[in-house]
């Protein structure tokens, strides 16, 4: 009885992620039974419900400082290790804001770990960042995002 009920996962996932003030797609064909490898991008204030993290002389003074991702592009494996359990983990790379001061910006580069309960087509979960950065050409500073409820619309065929 329990074969029957089997389905086997479809070969691709394409994803609509949404935060409170952007918008991310992402497309990733399975090389195995439960990972799939992709890439994708997004755009808008992100993480605009969530918590950053920069070192520096410049991001001292200003603990939690106001660094908000305006664009990026990602690349990922999608481990599916339970039935309602998905992780993410990867890289990505864009352009920042830092909108406290100033309104100057510059590069990212970041690793990635966004885990999700699952339930049908929709995964909810945070997503942690840790990488670098660089305003304006200036040093580079280390930098920790926590996106703490992101919604991802999944469709797969």
């Amino acid at each position: 009885m329990g074969a029957a009920l089997y389905q086997p996962p479809r070969p691709a996932q394409l994803t609509v992620d949404v935060d409170a003030a952007s918008i991310g797609f992402t497309y990733a064909p399975r090389v195995s039974e439960r990972v799939l490898v992709g890439g994708g991008g997004g755009f808008g204030l992100s993480p605009f419900l969530g918590t950053t993290f920069a070192t520096g002389s410049h991001f001292d003074a200003t603990p939690n400082v106001n660094l908000l991702e305006v664009v990026n592009l990602q690349g990922f494996a999608r481990f599916e290790l339970l039935p309602t359990l998905r992780v993410d983990t990867g890289a990505r790379f864009g352009a920042f804001i830092h909108g406290s001061e100033n309104f100057d910006g510059g590069p990212f580069a970041e690793l990635f770990v966004a885990p999700g309960v699952v339930w049908r087509w929709l995964w909810v979960g945070p997503r942690v960042s840790a990488g670098v950065l660089s305003e304006n050409g200036g040093p580079k500073a280390a930098v920790l995002a926590i996106d703490y409820l992101m919604l991802r619309y999944v469709a797969s065929w």
